[in-house]
């Protein structure tokens, strides 16, 4: 298929924008750390790239994300009994998570953590399950009022709402 002069030099021009873009938004990768009871496979040796960055949504414009107690309840539950293994306490559940999470898009959070988790079977939960441990993640990080909506799954919605967290 041929490119038309205009649709090349377009494809040029928002390479440009998106390489010139400013850095100010620019963090290092979230990452996860282990603790010392947590179930893995075997070792898989890793290439990282060391230079890689993560670009930020700010989505403090966004309304604050709604979500049931009801959710939130049934995600502590999850929390405790697939999490806790895993993730060590303050990970995420504190200052590290206001200060990775807030202002961002609630669909960010829902996508991470639906895409990676549970670490042994990564995507193994059902959806519901997941939008409980976001609700309970949103809750224990003091949330704005959760509201009278519950999350869903609708990719959409998550996208245009944010998570207004502060440190407990």
């Amino acid at each position: 298929m041929k490119l038309g002069r205009w649709t090349t030099s377009a494809i040029a021009l928002a390479f440009v924008a998106c390489a010139s873009a400013s850095l100010s938004a620019v963090r290092t990768p979230l990452g996860a750390v282990l603790g010392p009871g947590a179930r893995t496979g075997a070792t898989v040796p890793l290439h990282a790239d060391p230079t890689a960055r993560v670009i930020l949504s700010d989505a403090a414009g966004l309304p604050a994300a709604s979500f049931l107690p009801s959710q939130a309840a049934r995600g502590a539950d999850l929390y405790k009994m697939r999490c806790t293994s895993c993730h060590a306490p303050g990970e995420l559940i504190g200052q590290r998570f206001v200060d990775e999470w807030n202002n961002r898009r609630v669909y960010d959070l829902y996508a991470l953590v639906r895409s990676t988790m549970p670490l042994s079977n990564p995507g193994s939960m059902k959806d519901p399950e997941y939008l409980d441990l976001t609700a309970y993640l949103l809750q224990a990080n003091h949330h704005l009022a959760p509201g009278t909506d519950s999350l869903v799954a609708d990719t959409l919605s998550m996208r245009k709402t944010r998570i207004a967290v502060s440190a407990p």
